[in-house]
C-alpha cells in the first residue's frame, strides 16, 4: 500500500501530460485516489483513462471525502490560490503549478496558510528539475562564470499559443506567456545564480497576433502540449484578451541586468535567440546545447558540456518534483523550490505587467 494519498485538482493537459503520470511513476510510495474538475465530464474521463477510483466536479467535496495527503494542483491560474488554501486547511501538502498565483499579495496569503497548518507548499517550477539546468548551476557554484552582470532570457515560441484550455483569457489565466513560459525561464535563471533580490523593472506587453485569425496550420506540440490534450475546448480567437508577447528590463542587486523575452507569438526565430549568463570569467549559454564562453591558453572558446540525461520524457521535470516534495516531506531534503525565490519571480512578474500599463519603471525599496 502507497504511503501517501495523492488527488489531482484540475484535470487538463498538464495533469495528463505531466502530473498524473509523475505520481504514478512512483507507486510504492504515492496513490492518486481521486480527481476533480469543475467539469465533471472531464473529471470522470480523466479517472477512467488511468484507472483512478473517485472523480469530483467540486474539490471540496474531494477534500473533505477523501482527505488525501498530497493535493496537485493544476487548475488555470485564476483559481491556484483558492484550491491550495483549501487543500492545505483540508490537511494536505500541496504541489502547486507555476505560477504560484496570479500577484505576490496572493502567494504570501497562500504561504501563511501553509505555516499555520503546518503543511508544505511547493511550487513547481519544473526547469530546475531538467538536467541541463542542473548542470548550469553545478558550473556557476563551480566559479566557472566568476561575478554575473548580465543576462539574456529568452521563452520564445514563433507560433504557439495554447489552444485547448483557457490560457488565453484573462478572466481564467490572468497573463499571458509571461505567467505561461516566462516565468518558467526566469525562475530558473535566477535560481542558477543565487536568486538575487529584483531592484526595478521596466516592461512592455503586446496583442498583436493573438487576437485575430492568422489562417495559420499550427500543432499542440508546438504551443507546448505534446501530449496530453484528450478533449481540447473550442478555441475562438475573439477570446483573446492577455498578451502575446512580453518584453522587460529588469535591475536586480549587485549590478545585475537581465533582458527578458516571453512570447507565443512573434515574427522572429524559434527560442528569440540564446539565454545566457555573462560573468567576470566566462558566460553560460543555456539553449539548445549548455555551452561554457571563456578563454583558455590565449584562445578564446567555446566548451559544450555532455550532460547525462537521467530521465527522457515529455514533462520531465515534474517527476523530479514529485519526487522531491516527497523527500521534502520526509525531511530527507531541503525543500528546493523556496518560499524568497517564489516571492521574487512574482513581484518581477506583477512589475512587468504594472509598467507595461503605466508605462513607467516600478521601482523597489
Amino acid at each position: 500500500m502507497a504511503k501517501y494519498k495523492v488527488a489531482v485538482i484540475g484535470n487538463g493537459m498538464i495533469a495528463n501530460a505531466a502530473h498524473i503520470p509523475a505520481w504514478r511513476d512512483i507507486p510504492d510510495v504515492a496513490e492518486i485516489v481521486a480527481v476533480a474538475d469543475d467539469r465533471g465530464d472531464i473529471a470522470q474521463e480523466t479517472a477512467g483513462r488511468y484507472g483512478i477510483p473517485k472523480s469530483y466536479k467540486d474539490y471540496n467535496e474531494l477534500l473533505a471525502k477523501e482527505k488525501p495527503d498530497i493535493v496537485s494542483v493544476c487548475t488555470p491560474n485564476v483559481y491556484h490560490k483558492a484550491a491550495a488554501i483549501a487543500s492545505l486547511k483540508a490537511g494536505a501538502h500541496v504541489l502547486c503549478e507555476k505560477p504560484l498565483s496570479v500577484s505576490e499579495s496572493d502567494a504570501i496569503e497562500m504561504y501563511d496558510t501553509a505555516e499555520k497548518t503546518g503543511k508544505l507548499l511547493y511550487t513547481n517550477q519544473t526547469m530546475r528539475f531538467m538536467d541541463p539546468i542542473i548542470a548550469a548551476k553545478d558550473f556557476f557554484d563551480a566559479g566557472y562564470i566568476g561575478k554575473p552582470y548580465y543576462i539574456e532570457a529568452s521563452a520564445v515560441r514563433r507560433r504557439g499559443i495554447p489552444k485547448w484550455g483557457f490560457f488565453h483569457m484573462k478572466e481564467h489565466n490572468a497573463w499571458g506567456p509571461g505567467f505561461d513560459i516566462g516565468v518558467h525561464v526566469l525562475d530558473a535563471i535566477l535560481w542558477i545564480i543565487g536568486a538575487p533580490k529584483v531592484k526595478s523593472v521596466s516592461g512592455k506587453s503586446y496583442t498583436i497576433f493573438g487576437d485575430k485569425d492568422e489562417g495559420l496550420k499550427e500543432s499542440l506540440a508546438e504551443s507546448g502540449a505534446p501530449i496530453g490534450v484528450f478533449t481540447p475546448r473550442p478555441y475562438s480567437y475573439k477570446e483573446f484578451n492577455v498578451e502575446d508577447f512580453i518584453t522587460g528590463f529588469i535591475r536586480l542587486e549587485g549590478g545585475l541586468t537581465l533582458n527578458l523575452k516571453a512570447s507565443w507569438a512573434i515574427n522572429a526565430p524559434e527560442g528569440g535567440g540564446a539565454t545566457f549568463i555573462s560573468g567576470t570569467k566566462g558566460g553560460l549559454n543555456l539553449f539548445p546545447e549548455l555551452e561554457l564562453i571563456s578563454n583558455m591558453a590565449g584562445y578564446q572558446t567555446n566548451t559544450k558540456a555532455k550532460v547525462p540525461m537521467s530521465i527522457d520524457v515529455p514533462f520531465s521535470g515534474h517527476f523530479g518534483a514529485t519526487k522531491q516534495l516527497i523527500a521534502t516531506i520526509e525531511g530527507r531534503e531541503e525543500m528546493l523550490v523556496k518560499k524568497h525565490e517564489v516571492l521574487n519571480v512574482l513581484r518581477i512578474l506583477d512589475a512587468l505587467y504594472a509598467s507595461s500599463e503605466t508605462e513607467r519603471e516600478v521601482i523597489f525599496e
